[in-house]
């Protein structure tokens, strides 16, 4: 990376960070519309009694909020259909997300196709983004896919068995709320896996060909972070410096990704998920190792940076610094329970073409620091099962 290399920053227009900031959703989502569509998931808002706040703090501001709910891990096609529908029935004109990265970017996705007349499937698979977007508010409730500051959705269409990303300007957020106390309530295992794809997030951006001045310093925070305090959040998921600080790193890793892209990691990812309904965390966790023996040829300098960083070690040769963070890389994950032969996951050597494929074609592989060939990525597979 050369300091005057070109490189393009991506950012929300208002990011609203700190304790209790998701009071402040009313005031900011006033200045948007007069009618915004709410997007949500499960039950777990409503049972804690924090949807019912959130919409009559809308309809105190004067606000008509319209309520979606039910969104999905991996958003499906056809649930961004049914959205977008609802978006144009209901008269509305802007869009609240607040979840998980599946409802942002189920969020982001209905309102950047909102003006468009295609189905949601066509884009997955490669139409162009044409049409207006209108003002997105991303509040998360995780602290793992940094959602809240991309432009990109990553949806899921079963029937072809793909999983695949869109992504257009006008889908970037207006504003991101980041409140860690939305986050307190996540279980153990979620805290983990969320926790490990903001931090593959991290060292992917920072090792990415796409690694600029911008992102460099903002991924290497990220990684930093989240390596000191994800444990912490796992076991004492109440602990309100922890969640603070594995906010604060996954909104700074999906700022650098925005800037930067990923790596080999997520390029396997995306189709196992699409395949066996992995979990992105989970699938992150599994292949983030491997893939980092695989990089270190090339990239030992960064992971050796992450490693001083976090305080794994203080031998100065960055070759076995590099060796420390991933041993330490897989110890989290196998003592978090993120860890297991993808065998038992439903992998198959019947469908390595497709994954393949698949990963090949994936603008995160065309990003990974090290050139990646088909054989590569069978022998990568291999290894994990």
């Amino acid at each position: 990376m050369t300091r005057n290399a070109g490189f393009v920053v991506r950012c929300p227009r208002e990011v609203l960070f700190g304790w209790g900031k998701v009071s402040e959703l009313p005031q900011a989502a006033a200045k948007l519309g007069k009618a915004p569509m709410v997007v949500v998931g499960g039950s777990s808002l409503a049972s804690t009694g924090r949807l019912g706040d959130i919409l009559g703090g809308l309809e105190a501001a004067g606000l008509r909020p319209h309520l979606f709910e039910g969104i999905e891990h991996d958003p499906s096609v056809q649930t961004i259909d049914l959205g977008r529908a609802a978006y144009t029935q209901h008269g509305c004109d802007s869009l609240i997300a607040i979840g998980g990265g599946s409802v942002m970017d189920a969020g982001k996705a209905m309102a950047g196709l909102s003006a468009e007349k295609a189905p949601t499937a066509d884009f997955v698979a490669g139409k162009a983004i044409g049409g207006a977007c209108p003002p997105v508010i991303c509040c998360t409730t995780t602290s793992g896919t940094g959602s809240e500051v991309t432009h990109v959705a990553v949806l899921t269409d079963k029937s072809r068995r793909l999983k695949a990303s869109i992504r257009t300007e006008g889908m970037m957020p207006t504003v991101a709320i980041v409140d860690p106390e939305l986050t307190a309530s996540m279980p153990p295992q979620q805290t983990a896996f969320t926790g490990l794809d903001a931090f593959t997030q991290a060292v992917e951006s920072y090792v990415s060909r796409g690694a600029n001045p911008f992102s460099d310093p903002l991924a290497l925070d990220a990684a930093t972070g989240i390596g000191k305090w994800l444990w912490v959040a796992y076991v004492d998921g109440g602990n309100q410096q922890a969640r603070s600080e594995m906010a604060l790193g996954s909104m700074m890793a999906g700022l650098a990704l925005a800037s930067a892209r990923l790596g080999l990691v997520h390029g396997i990812a995306h189709p196992l998920g699409a395949l066996y309904g992995l979990a992105h965390g989970q699938a992150c966790a599994l292949l983030l190792p491997y893939v980092m023996q695989f990089n270190a040829p090339v990239m030992a300098n960064k992971y050796a940076d992450i490693a001083w960083r976090i305080g794994l070690t203080k031998d100065d040769n960055a070759d076995r610094a590099a060796v420390a963070l991933i041993e330490w890389t897989e110890k989290l994950c196998e003592d978090a329970d993120c860890r297991r032969p993808l065998s038992q996951c439903g992998l198959g050597r019947e469908d390595y073409p497709a994954i393949v494929q698949a990963t090949m074609n994936s603008g995160s592989t065309k990003a990974n620091p090290r050139t990646v060939t088909e054989d590569d990525v069978v022998a990568l597979l291999d290894a994990a099962m």
